[in-house]
């Protein structure tokens, strides 16, 4: 076990280097959407509904990327908020609502890793951190995609149609960012709650 980087650096670095490769994740998905509507809307009957998917189609190559970095700016803002113990400005609830629904699948999927990375974390800081309030959780990368997609007033049908793509391209390929996050913080020292026990025994043997 390695002596232990000052806590504070570490997350700092280490959610640095999670949202860098969250921004990967998010650059195949958009790299990807068009081929995905594409399949959707000439597998649909309906032909107002093939005429909307070619609609967002279109309006998704003209703003990708305003989209991605409007998302990008979301999660860093985020993350400092998070560090700093502050709020955000607004919290909107039926965004929040929809974005727990939608990462529903990848939190239990990846439940186990995120509580592991969770306790680390609170181990790291001193304070308790629950999995869904960590600020590269399923919850939190939805949320924000969800918003990004509001900031170019993408109506409902719109995210509906877009969220089992993001789900399939960014949110079931989060495990090997939250597998970087717990292993980075295990190799510097930081346990899960279950680790503080065997060694509050060994110690105490």
């Amino acid at each position: 076990m390695r002596e232990k980087a000052n806590p504070r650096n570490l997350l700092s670095a280490l959610f640095f280097q999670a949202n860098s490769e969250l921004l990967q994740l998010m650059d195949g998905f958009y790299s990807n959407i068009e081929d995905g509507l594409f399949e959707l809307a000439y597998g649909n009957d309906n032909q107002a509904q093939q005429r909307h998917i070619i609609e967002l189609m279109r309006e998704l190559r003209f703003r990708r990327q305003h989209l991605i970095n409007t998302f990008s700016k979301r999660m860093q803002t985020a993350a400092h908020n998070w560090w700093e113990q502050t709020a955000d400005a607004t919290e909107y609830l039926v965004e929040r609502e929809l974005a727990c629904a939608m990462a529903s699948k990848c939190t239990a999927h990846f439940g186990t890793l995120l509580q592991s990375v969770a306790e680390r974390v609170t181990h790291a800081m001193g304070a308790r951190v629950s999995r869904q309030d960590l600020p590269i959780s399923p919850e939190a990368v939805s949320y924000h995609f969800i918003l990004s997609c509001r900031s170019v007033d993408f109506d409902e049908y719109s995210i509906d149609t877009v969220k089992n793509l993001f789900q399939r391209f960014v949110l079931d390929r989060l495990g090997t960012i939250y597998g970087m996050l717990n292993q980075q913080l295990a190799d510097s020292g930081f346990c899960t709650d279950h680790e503080l026990e065997d060694l509050t025994l060994t110690h105490s043997a």
